[in-house]
């Protein structure tokens, strides 16, 4: 059959879907530009400098510019590590701060993050709002837009929070200064632009190694006292600094009693933390510390207790 121009309909029809299917590829293809001007702040000059990327430039400008405004940073200088959960940048202080340098993690969007494991650590952990305020009530469907945004905000909250409150109780954390959507502001651990090497890169003295081990300890049990797991302890989120060691990376904690695989989670960091120290020359049995120490600090549920 043919239409009224003497072309045959089924080859229009033809033609016309490989129009349309040429024009949703060049779509597929193209990455949706970022709307720098948009997204952008601070002045003109912040992070102007730092080597990376145009890409990374814009989303450093949209997440640490708010810092710059409100005068807690004056610019970023370098970046200092890159996981898979966040970007660490430092800093130059404000002199309004008091300080030189400060660290600036930026978390990486949810979608962007590795959600391998995660529900292990969050099982019975309340969601927190931008206040730090727990709300059981804020994520809706945890596939909803307003789900997955509450998800990432409590992420945050849960490691800014912990922060200020090791911090207060005198724990081997660096201090938290201030927080954005998507971003934590604190104290940079280091020499002049050197971070502070992790453990893992960093082997310490024999002479040292019982005095740092009780101190790794005491932070622990300090977190269990609060009823938290720090749920990835180990030589890679332990940082050395001129004789102490200061502990990093909080945002997985997880909850003591609500969460039913919180001991076996503790279990592993201790593990891994005394493998460490028996490499260095001070050796202890891992799995009797370790239930003493959650005997210690963590009640026993109630037998009819229910996990939620």
């Amino acid at each position: 059959m043919r239409d009224k121009v003497g072309i045959p309909r089924r080859e229009r029809q033809g033609d016309e879907r490989r129009r349309i299917g040429l024009e949703e590829g060049r779509e597929r293809s193209s990455p949706a530009t970022p709307p720098v001007e948009a997204a952008a702040t601070g002045t003109p000059e912040f992070a102007a400098g730092l080597q990376v990327t145009d890409a990374e430039r814009v989303w450093i400008r949209a997440n640490l510019g708010p810092f710059q405004k409100n005068e807690l940073i004056v610019d970023v200088l370098r970046r200092i590590k890159a996981g898979k959960e966040a970007t660490v940048y430092v800093c130059s202080a404000h002199p309004s701060t008091g300080r030189t340098l400060v660290a600036a993690k930026v978390y990486r969007e949810r979608s962007l993050r590795s959600s391998k494991n995660q529900g292990h650590y969050q099982q019975g952990r309340a969601l927190l709002d931008e206040d730090g305020r727990s709300s059981w009530r804020l994520a809706g469907s945890q596939k909803s837009q307003r789900g997955k945004a509450a998800t990432q905000t409590s992420w945050l909250m849960h490691e800014f929070t912990l922060l200020q409150t090791l911090h207060a109780q005198g724990a081997d954390v660096p201090e938290p200064i201030e927080h954005g959507e998507q971003a934590l502001l604190m104290e940079f651990i280091g020499d002049e632009l050197d971070a502070a090497p992790t453990l893992n890169d960093f082997q310490i003295d024999p002479s040292d190694a019982q005095r740092l081990f009780e101190r790794v300890i005491f932070n622990v049990e300090l977190l269990l006292g609060l009823g938290w797991v720090h749920g990835d302890l180990s030589p890679y989120n332990m940082l050395y600094h001129h004789g102490r060691i200061v502990l990093i990376d909080f945002p997985q904690v997880v909850n003591c009693e609500n969460n039913p695989r919180a001991r076996e989670i503790f279990e592993r960091d201790i593990e891994r933390v005394a493998q460490y120290f028996a490499r260095v020359g001070w050796s202890v049995d891992a799995p009797r510390l370790a239930s003493e120490l959650w005997s210690k600090h963590v009640p026993e549920p109630e037998p009819d207790a229910v996990y939620s």
